[in-house]
């Protein structure tokens, strides 16, 4: 696989479940002028699912994925005027969000980090059939037990780029590294996950 072929890895299943999105967060005025609260829970449409997708990837229980996205978006609406959308999307500024939540969670829990195919419940496939949708969690519990054994930093790559399906410049905006750096990085946890997953 070259380096310019990050969009999807074929051996990396596409994950897309048909989850309710948590509901909206209560969104205090919080100082906001005029559209604010209109903005925000426009954010919180266009990206809630990313927000909770990303989570999902990395906590045991759907509640608390719906916890995290819940308290993700009160502290988006609390810092919405210090989004500067000449330094990046809106969605990567509340996935940087996010990804502190997730660190101050896991500083409070201080839980392990890999979920457990058998705690993800609430991933619904678009299969015709129960022995296809069973042969898809198949696929993505293998995945997800190769993704558990990678470093923490291509853990995290990964989750952003296909978990929240972040693209490459979002991606770098989130870490805070170039994009160049994202392909490069991407690229060598990719070949550690195909290694992992061909074993």
């Amino acid at each position: 696989m070259g380096r310019d072929n990050l969009a999807h890895p074929p051996y990396l299943p596409s994950v897309n479940p048909s989850l309710p999105v948590p509901s909206h967060p209560s969104l205090p005025d919080a100082g906001l002028e005029g559209g604010g609260e209109a903005l925000c829970r426009e954010w919180f449409e266009a990206y809630g699912t990313a927000v909770y997708n990303y989570f999902r990837f990395h906590v045991p229980l759907p509640d608390v994925a719906e916890d995290l996205t819940a308290e993700t978006f009160f502290k988006v609406v609390r810092a919405a005027g210090r989004f500067d959308p000449e330094r990046g999307t809106a969605k990567a500024w509340i996935l940087t969000v996010a990804r502190n939540v997730l660190a101050d969670w896991r500083r409070r829990a201080r839980l392990r980090q890999y979920v457990a195919i058998g705690s993800m419940h609430d991933l619904v496939y678009d299969a015709p059939s129960p022995e296809e949708r069973l042969l898809k969690e198949e696929e993505v519990g293998r995945m997800l037990d190769a993704v558990a054994t990678l470093p923490a930093a291509d853990r995290e790559l990964i989750g952003l780029r296909y978990g929240s399906d972040l693209a490459v410049a979002e991606t770098a905006q989130v870490l805070r590294i170039s994009e160049g750096n994202v392909r490069t990085r991407l690229w060598r946890a990719l070949n550690k996950l195909r290694k992992a997953l061909e074993r």
